[in-house]
């Protein structure tokens, strides 16, 4: 472990190989530590733009009513408190932008970057309030709008941190043909996390974006479409706990070593193996704090004969025959030298460590195998590294079980998915390994049930899963409750708690706050108009004799101008004065 705020550490499947034998598949478990969130210096400014859908149907119940004379409130309802909430909890340093959409942005409820510190907030939450449903579902260029928003960010700001949350409830109504080299095109400059609402939304769209820029896809089912702001508040409690960016991991072969890197499991980030498996890089990117990201390096390692032990291989702590170059201690071999650098803030420089090696025994074939009373007992696997192991096999089996269903969905018509094929794959998978000592496969049956259960209502359930064990972050996979535990870090949890404390969406509008808005809005527009009147009536040299009567139309204009200003403000001050009586009445108390 480095004492470097961002921690990397190895551990082999063995600790030892024998000098003679051949490990045709050696793996080297890679974890990547982020420090907590007590250990931050300070809050990583953030620009956060909200893709909001504001389409027809966000405008049906979000949940049923108990009482048939109230309106339950609707989707856009909940969504508008989930907004507020996550206003609320952005700090002064952060920044928001609101692009809603439905056949295409909208762009009287959107804004630019607003300062979370200035009026941004309050300007943030009026949008909200004002946001209407109507229309169809457009993703694509609410999605390249967002894109342009963070793109335009000039001078230091561009060194900030870009995020982008889509939250959706329907399949785009354009017409529009997903694929994944369109998608990646599109949005494979900043993290996009998505939101599925409610079961007519396109799982398999929000994964793709999720995947190709290395975000995420949460989803909230019918029966908890009241809870959007906790599925957010797991999100969020990431995005503002951001502890390092620019994040990579680079493994370089050991000189003299013979070994050869063959791939690397690194699920949804990036990893390439390069000169022939001398070296490989994984890029991690963003690292919220407290978590820990884990990578299976798989090696070739070749038998080592007597007479190629020199030097080389040693580490520090063995002696060495300097006339024979034989090692007379460990024989420890060095196979692996790990190096990895990152940014702990915007604008600090690069922070790079290397040397790091990683090391194993290769002792003489007898020395392995101990007697034990005239048996034979064989060093055991690492537990923690067959736990990731499994981990990552379970993960390509449930990741290519989605691809060959949504293949199979799109050339039939009955959109009928089949469990029992995920179910016969996992007992096939675990038969495999039912003699594999240390590895605790019980926890992993319960999350396969869940899925192949979930498979009867759609590939939601299992989109998510695949996103939140690729990215190995937290995701909502139906509600804030069903996350994967091993992935959730205190700060979000505490997020998340917060959120539960929210009383319920309600439909209830004040139309007196709105009347207020739209009267401050028109009255900073007349006064916009005011200015630019004498430029409007300003006769040219070559009218000079008609300056006489543009001096008439200009005055006329600004008294007409000032009598709507006036009749604004008379507006105001009574809608004022009703909300203030309303506001100072309270009913009697009980038996009075």
């Amino acid at each position: 472990m480095s004492a470097a705020p961002v921690k990397v550490s190895t551990t082999s499947i063995f600790p030892t190989i024998p000098r003679a034998q051949t490990n045709k598949d050696f793996q080297v478990l890679l974890r990547v530590e982020a420090p907590p969130v007590a250990d931050l210096k300070g809050h990583f400014p953030i620009d956060v733009v909200a893709v909001l859908d504001v389409s027809g149907s966000m405008g049906d119940p979000a949940m049923a009513s108990s009482d048939s004379e109230t309106k339950p409130p609707s989707r856009l309802d909940a969504l508008k408190e989930a907004m507020r909430f996550i206003i609320r909890k952005l700090d002064d340093g952060d920044r928001l932008s609101i692009v809603a959409f439905n056949d295409g942005p909208v762009k009287e409820y959107s804004t630019s970057l607003l300062d979370i510190s200035g009026n941004g907030r309050r300007i943030a939450e009026k949008k909200v309030d004002w946001l209407e449903a109507r229309g169809g579902t457009e993703i694509m260029p609410a999605l390249e709008e967002a894109i342009r928003v963070l793109d335009s960010r000039s001078g230091d700001s561009r060194n900030r941190v870009g995020f982008i949350i889509l939250l959706t409830d329907g399949d785009d109504t354009s017409g529009f043909r997903w694929s994944r080299e369109v998608i990646h095109g599109a949005v494979s400059k900043y993290p996009v996390h998505t939101f599925g609402l409610g079961a007519a939304h396109n799982s398999e769209a929000l994964l793709y974006i999720a995947q190709e820029s290395r975000g995420t896809y949460s989803f909230v089912d019918d029966e908890n479409l009241d809870k959007i702001a906790g599925a957010l508040a797991v999100c969020l409690g990431g995005l503002k706990t951001v502890a390092a960016v620019g994040t990579r991991v680079s493994v370089k072969v050991a000189e003299l070593s013979g070994a050869r890197i063959e791939r690397i499991d690194s699920g949804g980030y990036e990893s390439h193996v390069a000169c022939g498996g001398a070296s490989s890089e994984v890029v991690i990117g963003v690292l919220y704090a407290g978590e820990v990201k884990s990578f299976l390096i798989h090696l070739h390692v070749p038998a080592a004969s007597v007479s190629s032990l020199d030097c080389g291989y040693c580490d520090a702590a063995t002696v060495c025959d300097h006339h024979g170059h034989h090692c007379h201690r460990r024989h420890d071999q060095r196979l692996l030298d790990i190096g990895y650098s990152y940014r702990s803030s915007p604008d600090a420089a690069e922070i790079s460590i290397g040397g790091r090696g990683v090391f194993v025994q290769r002792p003489e074939e007898e020395t392995f195998v101990v007697s034990d009373n005239g048996g034979r007992q064989v060093l055991l696997p690492s537990p923690m590294v067959l736990q990731h192991i499994v981990r990552f096999e379970l993960l390509e089996i449930v990741a290519g079980f989605f691809e060959s269903e949504i293949i199979i969905l799109e050339k039939t018509t009955t959109k009928q998915l089949h469990g029992n094929v995920l179910q016969r794959k996992w007992e096939e998978f675990r038969r495999a390994r039912q003699f594999w000592g240390g590895v605790e496969l019980d926890g992993i049956e319960k999350e396969v049930d869940a899925m192949v259960s979930s498979l009867r209502r759609g590939l939601t359930y299992v989109s998510s899963w695949v996103s939140s064990h690729q990215m190995q972050r937290a995701t909502a996979m139906g509600s804030p409750e069903k996350v994967a535990a091993e992935f959730i870090t205190p700060a979000m949890a505490s997020m998340v708690e917060e959120a539960q404390r929210m009383p319920p969406p309600t439909s209830a509008k004040n139309p007196g706050y709105d009347l207020q808005d739209m009267i401050g809005q028109r009255l900073e527009l007349w006064s916009k108009v005011r200015r630019e009147v004498p430029l409007m009536y300003q006769a040219s040299p070559e009218e000079e004799e008609h300056q006489q009567v543009t001096a008439v139309f200009r005055e006329a204009s600004l008294e007409a101008i000032d009598r709507a200003m006036h009749r604004d403000v008379y507006l105001a001050v009574v809608h004022a004065s009703k909300r203030k009586r309303c506001d100072g009445h309270r009913d009697p108390a009980p038996g009075k």
